[in-house]
């Protein structure tokens, strides 16, 4: 297993970045095109991609202005990633600049972590054109879906799961 690790500085108070990590109406507008989020220990997390791709999991735990944790998985058996069995971390720290965003996915397994790291940048990204102009525009990844291990494995890709 691996661990996913990405941060970013965006220019931007955490009070504003910490909603539109915890607020549905916000995490549309750069990561999903559906999404559901109770940004409490229990809460539901989850999102729809344009191409129907699900992402599930439950909030661990929620600080406001400082750190979300949830557990992630997809509701595609075949990704063969379950619903709640690996965890995202965010963690947020003001800086003279503005914001530091230190994101940690644990539990993925070697292929699926490649997968991810570039996943996870790519929204990253959006999140801070979200935080500046507001509006990232059409997702490029929109037809895009988790490739599962047997796909991968066609590819000439070795996998561990």
């Amino acid at each position: 297993m691996r661990l996913v690790v990405k941060e970013v500085t965006i220019d931007a108070p955490v009070t504003l970045v910490y909603q539109l990590l915890t607020d549905p109406a916000h995490l549309v507008r750069w990561l999903a095109d559906e999404a559901d989020i109770e940004a409490r220990p229990g809460g539901l997390v989850r999102w729809r991609h344009a191409n129907g791709d699900v992402c599930t999991g439950q909030v661990v735990e929620a600080v406001p202005s400082r750190r979300l944790v949830f557990t992630y998985g997809w509701a595609r058996p075949e990704v063969q990633i379950p619903p709640g069995s690996t965890t995202v971390e965010i963690d947020l720290a003001a800086t003279p600049d503005g914001t530091r965003l230190r994101l940690t996915h644990h539990g993925l397994a070697d292929h699926m972590a490649e997968i991810h790291s570039g996943g996870w940048a790519h929204y990253l990204s959006r999140l801070v054109t979200a935080t500046g102009t507001g509006d990232p525009g059409p997702d490029p990844f929109v037809d895009q879906r988790v490739p599962t291990p047997a796909e991968l494995r066609g590819l000439g890709v070795r996998c561990d799961g």
